[in-house]
């Protein structure tokens, strides 16, 4: 399978499982969570780190070589694909607020930043 592919199915992943479990407390009818936001939050962080660890589980699990370059690379591909499904999928079918969604690039850089980190220790 192509690199590039792959990284970005891997995003997917890591994008969709967080998206999917928040159908689970998000009331469609006030466009709102259920519960608390800072509940919220806390499940957003937890179900994308579950994500996150299986994509990257997956995709360092085979690098040999080259790990820190690896790790650069699926962190920028992963970054920018979990801001723009993001964009696509909140801001343009959700209508979330775009000065909500700002907050989303600080929050997914510890995907990139993650990644960095683990090519280095693969090292």
């Amino acid at each position: 399978m192509n690199k590039i592919l792959k990284i970005l199915l891997l995003g997917l992943i890591i994008w969709a499982i967080p998206f999917l479990s928040s159908f689970f407390v998000w009331d469609m009818a006030t466009n709102a969570p259920r519960v608390s936001v800072g509940w919220f939050n806390a499940l957003m962080a937890f179900t994308g780190a579950i994500g996150f660890a299986i994509a990257a589980g997956v995709y360092f699990s085979n690098i040999k070589k080259d790990s820190v370059k690896e790790g650069w690379t699926a962190g920028i591909l992963w970054y920018v694909e979990l801001l723009v499904l993001d964009l696509i999928f909140l801001v343009g079918l959700f209508q979330m607020q775009i000065a909500n969604y700002f907050s989303m690039l600080l929050t997914y850089l510890n995907v990139w930043v993650i990644s960095v980190a683990i090519g280095y220790i693969k090292k």
